[in-house]
């Protein structure tokens, strides 16, 4: 982030830094290593246990019944992870099979990854035939297998690194599709033609569903029957895992304050698919409480002149009735980029905070500008022996991921009765190992990426070194609108409630990054944004968001048929306040008192364990 405006300022600053000196001890060593010794403070003084990374089973997600979506995992070396937190994300149940009979047994089945010739015996061909005969509907990744040509409605086939773009024809799977990058989504930066996807292009089929950038068929689909085969010519797990991982090459169209649903029209795309051929489909809606939309106002609190500001927009935002999270950066000494401003007066800084029911999260320690590139650290950091230095842009000076991470938690826990969770990095800097070291150190919520640079608008679970074989506990909630982008905030204001409107068509996150450096503009913008979401939307701190996230990923649906009426069976880890399943087309709950529902979707509130709902048929 362009820090620039702060450097200029600092000189103006500098009388404030000379008060903040009473009571505290300052070294007086050379000035690069001066920092301000909070007396009676040491910490943390227990090591983080490091997470040992291992592959995490597909079979974690082989339970549940026949009205999910089936999984067939035909090769556990991929990257079905992607997959996974995907359909997580949207909302569909699903189960994974290594099994074709078991997935046959389902209304829609979805082949991964690359089906070739060789992963099919005779009779499974035989077999896939016949399932989509009697009805049922087959979405076939990479479909690479010549015997299965004639069932996707395909005669030929081209392989290469040759697209960048997918454009969505009309069809019933598309019609909530209304905006242009709903339309067309990106699968590759045209700028970088080296990193594109390996994918098919399928040759003369019976119906195009989709098109690659020059026109050639990137999604097909043959009817036979009342059932259907649909052939998609990339990889779903390892695009929506690459974008996650926010290694796609800057695919996004913008890197930040735009509509970039590329990742979310895929899982859409399923996620219809699913619904319009299982009867019993039942998903998860993905905002709390019902609500088209998510908003989480954060705040950047990483410049001496911040902290004052921060009060003034906590008062704000308690006077509207939600609360905000404030990143806190500890920064206990002078170095290039801004002088000490972490220190015992920010004791009383954080208590009226906590009073207003804000959140305080981390911004790490030093703010580098490099934080991508250090050495991750042995995870025994700790202040105040911790000593990073920003010499001068992109020069950092004994910095480490997990000292960042560390000292910043410990600190802001010691002068303050918070228990910290969340995590977001000084510009966004995102190193490979940052998921599992802020597991390590207790975290659990991090806001680490733009939706752009991800191509997504909802919450994702992380994986270990941004890969793709194993899951961790770590959540991530992208940032939809930041603060330093030109125009000034409160002159991008209707742009932002029109990409609010957008977001919320399919429940999407709405997260503000605010830095509380200045009021005017700043200030304005949040002023005049509150009421013009704040009826319609759901507004909460990343905690308490990202809380009601996690129970909601614990929860499953299934259905038993009970004296010949579906009763859905929701199984939940944990508790769940204001959860919307989005029920079966043409049913309703039985009992007038189960819960709320509005146009199909009903919200409840679920304890942990099973819970059984009967539905009846709609009038």
């Amino acid at each position: 982030m362009n820090y620039g405006e702060r450097v200029k300022n600092r000189a103006a600053a500098a009388f404030i830094f000379m008060s903040l000196l009473i009571g505290l001890v300052l070294t007086s060593c050379d000035k690069e290593d001066q920092y301000i010794q909070l007396p009676g403070v040491q910490g943390p003084l227990e090591e983080s246990r490091p997470v040992i990374e291992e592959a995490t089973p597909w079979e974690s997600y082989s339970r549940g019944g026949r009205s999910r979506l089936a999984v067939y995992l035909h090769d556990d070396d991929s990257p079905w992870l992607g997959l996974v937190h995907g359909l997580k994300s949207i909302g569909v149940p699903f189960l994974v099979t290594d099994s074709l009979e078991a997935a046959l047994e389902h209304s829609v089945v979805l082949t991964y990854p690359r089906l070739r010739k060789k992963d099919l015996e005779d009779h499974h061909t035989a077999m896939l035939h016949q399932f989509v005969r009697d009805g049922g509907v087959l979405l076939g990744t990479l479909i690479d297998a010549e015997p299965l040509y004639g069932l996707f409605g395909f005669e030929d086939l081209e392989i290469g690194r040759n697209w960048y773009e997918i454009t969505y024809a009309e069809s019933e799977y598309t019609s909530d599709f209304i905006y242009p990058r709903e339309r067309t989504i990106r699968i590759g930066n045209p700028d970088r033609p080296k990193t594109f996807l390996r994918s098919i292009a399928y040759s003369h089929p019976q119906e195009v569903l989709a098109e690659y950038d020059d026109g050639s068929a990137a999604i097909v689909r043959r009817k036979i029957g009342e059932g259907e085969a649909i052939a998609v010519g990339f990889d779903l797990g390892f695009y929506i895992k690459k974008a996650q991982n926010n290694r796609d090459e800057e695919a996004g169209r913008a890197y930040v304050n735009e509509f970039e649903p590329s990742v979310d029209t895929v899982l859409r795309y399923i996620k219809n698919i699913y619904r319009m051929n299982e009867p019993l489909a039942a998903t998860l809606h993905t905002a709390p409480d019902g609500y088209p939309l998510s908003v989480i106002i954060s705040h950047d609190v990483d410049y001496s002149g911040s902290l004052a500001n921060s009060i003034t927009y906590a008062e704000y935002q308690r006077s509207m009735g939600y609360g905000a999270t404030y990143f806190m950066q500890t920064k206990y000494f002078e170095d290039f980029f801004d002088e000490v401003f972490f220190d015992e007066r920010t004791t009383t800084l954080l208590t009226e905070l906590e009073q207003l029911d804000m959140e305080l999260g981390s911004h790490s320690v030093s703010h580098t500008d490099m934080f991508a590139r250090v050495p991750r650290g042995n995870y025994r950091e700790s202040y105040p022996d911790y000593q990073p230095r920003i010499i001068e842009f992109f020069y950092t000076r004994d910095a480490t991921v997990t000292g960042e991470i560390r000292v910043s938690k410990f600190l802001i826990e010691e002068l303050s009765d918070s228990t910290v969770v969340s995590f977001r990095p000084g510009f966004l800097a995102n190193p490979s190992s940052l998921p599992e070291v802020l597991q390590a150190a207790g975290y659990r919520y991090s806001s680490t990426v733009t939706a752009n640079d991800v191509m997504t608008h909802l919450p994702f679970r992380q994986t270990y070194g941004r890969g793709y074989d194993m899951e961790l506990s770590v959540y991530e909630f992208p940032i939809t609108v930041e603060d330093e982008k030109p125009p000034e905030m409160d002159q991008r204001l209707d742009e932002a409630v029109e990409l609010a409107r957008q977001i919320s068509r399919y429940g999407g996150l709405y997260v503000v990054l605010i830095h509380p450096n200045v009021l005017d503009h700043k200030y304005r913008f949040l002023v005049e944004l509150t009421p013009r979401l704040r009826d319609w939307s759901w507004w909460g701190t990343l905690r308490e968001f990202g809380d009601w996230w996690v129970s909601r990923d614990g929860v499953e649906i299934d259905f038993n048929i009970t004296n010949g009426a579906p009763v859905m069976a929701v199984r939940a880890v944990d508790p769940v306040k204001g959860l919307g399943i989005l029920l079966p087309d043409g049913y309703l709950p039985a009992e007038s008192d189960v819960g709320v529902v509005k146009d199909g979707l009903l919200i409840i509130d679920v304890q942990a364990g099973l819970t059984g709902i009967e539905l009846v048929a709609a009038d």
